[in-house]
């Protein structure tokens, strides 16, 4: 499993809590890990001017010794490249080593949370590879990755994400997170003559049924704890990150155009305001 990681960095913060959890990573699964760094075309474009020459080639030396020595720390391979912007950069360098993971930080947030910019949300709607926001802190220790749970609602994506949660739980227990949908809270106050209770009873069932079959999918051994939650999913999962998990599993909406992954509405908000790292698995080929 991710048996090639890109790491995002720039010598924020951020990105040193990305490196170190890439690290962790690197470490249990014997990873490949690739420090990437992305500085400024030297060309421009229609939208940015072309840095000057003198500039560019001290951005250029700083950012490869940065890279340099952010991959000493990890035993890793750094690279840098050349984009007009740093979503698009990372993009080339996943493609270029074939990686399965990327690793990225978050500029903002309290200790232990994931507040994804907009560098990560590009990576998250466009990307090839799995994506993991690192929690702010990460590196300092704040956080680990021994409490794993994953969300699933028996889409494909979510039996990716249900099967990635289980090897990273290791000796568990995993928690295996479904949601029923509230429809009285959707719906009741708009005046709608729904029968709300038998559509909120048969939501749960389904949602119910959704653990089970997940049980099912899940490799002998793995112990693991069913969750059953009602209300708004995201919100839902977004209050369970911060009850004590340190990774939460999520699957992405789908593909889109050339195979790229896209954030569903669920996951783009947890991302946004979750209270522990985020894994998001794209659909497997």
């Amino acid at each position: 499993m991710f048996e090639k990681i890109v790491v995002g960095f720039d010598e924020s913060q951020g990105s040193k809590d990305a490196l170190a959890l890439a690290a962790t990573l690197g470490g249990r699964f014997g990873s490949e890990i690739t420090v990437a760094t992305v500085v400024p075309t030297p060309i421009g474009g229609a939208f940015a001017p072309a840095l000057p020459a003198d500039a560019y080639t001290v951005v250029k030396a700083e950012a490869e010794a940065s890279a340099s020595r952010a991959a000493g720390e990890v035993a890793g391979t750094p690279i840098v490249v050349e984009s007009l912007s740093p979503a698009r950069g990372l993009d080339e360098v996943v493609e270029q080593t074939g990686a399965d993971l990327l690793v990225l930080g978050c500029g903002k947030g309290d200790t232990g949370e994931v507040r994804a910019g907009h560098k990560a949300r590009h990576m998250l709607q466009g990307g090839t590879a799995a994506v993991l926001m690192a929690p702010v802190g990460y590196a300092s220790g704040a956080a680990s990755l021994d409490r794993v749970a994953v969300a699933v609602d028996g889409s494909t994506e979510s039996d990716e994400a249900l099967r990635a949660a289980a090897t990273l739980a290791g000796d568990g227990p995993l928690q295996v997170i479904s949601v029923a949908t509230d429809f009285a809270e959707y719906w009741g106050h708009w005046g709608a003559t729904y029968a709300m209770t038998e559509l909120a009873e048969a939501s749960r069932e389904a949602a119910q049924h959704v653990l089970e079959a997940a049980a099912e999918e899940l490799p002998e051994g793995v112990v693991h704890d069913d969750v059953l939650l009602e209300g708004d999913a995201a919100a839902e999962l977004i209050r369970r990150s911060q009850q004590g998990i340190n990774l939460l599993c999520l699957g992405s909406r789908s593909f889109g155009p050339f195979l790229r992954v896209l954030l569903g509405s669920v996951s783009s908000d947890v991302v946004a305001g979750a209270g522990c790292a985020v894994l998001v698995l794209p659909r497997p080929l």
